[in-house]
């Protein structure tokens, strides 16, 4: 199979033994948008990233994870400019609020339109430049997997993984649907549900096995492969990295 720049990252993630090789790419997405937003490159100070940054700005779960990496001057210098638009936003929209009507006696508003503000600002409490980030990264490499496997090589891979979490399984079915060759077509659908249930049941019996473990009569029984069932479970269910320390940068 000859690997191109495109193919690496792909093929790296099926040879990595993971739960799934989706949530590896993720994390690596994840974690390279972080350090370029963040870290010690300064892309931050650039016109084009703050501007892009200011007018995504970032989920509650990036902004944890910001805060995490360590750069405290850098994720101030970020939420300056956001802080100031959202300000701004906050302030136009104040201004020309109108409140609805009081209800009337069955319940409903009399007079006045309803307004959008709610969902606008729920809509931009999801926003966010790392989630835009990785969409756009893994929907490239959904799209790789099906042409890499018109490769007998590839597809031999596939074959000897995990299998995939629940959430990154919907979104490959999705793909696939879409993108996968005719040619493929069979093969794909008779080797990853089956796949999939073969894997989803591996990680029920150690998670089974842990609990069992808990029981006093299996005090001396071998753990077998239970000890980290848990993050496994977790994994497959949501695409989760449970036990992960938070992403530092490096000193």
């Amino acid at each position: 199979m000859k690997e191109q720049l495109h193919t690496i990252p792909v093929n790296e993630a099926f040879d990595s033994g993971d739960e799934c090789p989706f949530c590896y790419l993720q994390r690596q997405v994840e974690q390279r948008t972080i350090r370029y937003v963040a870290g010690p490159g300064a892309s931050y100070m650039e016109p084009d990233v703050r501007l892009a940054t200011d007018k995504a700005g970032f989920c509650r779960e990036h902004m944890k994870k910001l805060y995490d990496f360590g750069n405290t001057l850098g994720g101030a210098l970020i939420l300056q400019t956001h802080y100031a638009r959202l300000l701004e936003q906050f302030q136009q929209d104040a201004a020309k609020f109108a409140p609805p009507g009081k209800k009337n006696l069955l319940g409903k508003r009399k007079g006045g339109e309803a307004s959008d503000l709610p969902q606008r600002i729920r809509q931009q409490s999801c926003s966010c430049f790392v989630c835009d980030k990785i969409s756009y990264n893994m929907d490239r490499y959904y799209h790789t997997f099906c042409v890499l496997t018109k490769e007998a090589e590839f597809r031999a891979k596939v074959e000897s993984c995990k299998g995939f979490c629940l959430r990154h399984f919907g979104e490959l079915l999705a793909s696939a649907e879409e993108r996968l060759p005719n040619s493929q077509y069979e093969w794909f659908y008779e080797t990853v549900f089956p796949l999939m249930e073969q894997h989803l049941l591996r990680v029920k019996e150690d998670l089974d096995w842990l609990i069992a473990k808990y029981d006093y009569r299996n005090t001396s029984a071998p753990w077998k492969n239970s000890q980290d069932a848990l993050k496994r479970a977790m994994q497959k269910i949501e695409g989760v990295y449970p036990a992960d320390p938070p992403f530092k940068m490096e000193k």
